[in-house]
């Protein structure tokens, strides 16, 4: 471990993040871990949004191969089906 004085400022702030975890009471950890927490579905769902949004150099996904990898995700069960 580095002494205080060798860590950069990026790491001094990871540290001082990491005790402050380190210090959360059961509760406290418990309502971190589950409110940071974010589902499989979740996490595609907003990569497929994400993809039809124009990109610096102007270029995007079409909405119709937008509706295709939806799809193929619904199909091998990365997302519930539509009801």
């Amino acid at each position: 471990m580095k002494r205080n004085c060798r860590r950069s400022d990026e790491e001094r702030a990871i540290h001082d993040r990491a005790c402050r975890i380190r210090r959360m009471t059961d509760d406290q950890l418990c309502a971190y871990v589950d409110g940071r927490s974010t589902s499989p579905a979740e996490v595609i769902e907003r990569f497929l949004g994400c993809l039809g949004t124009r990109s610096a150099d102007g270029t995007r996904i079409s909405d119709a191969t937008i509706r295709k990898l939806r799809a193929v995700a619904k199909d091998k069960g990365f997302l519930p089906a539509d009801p």
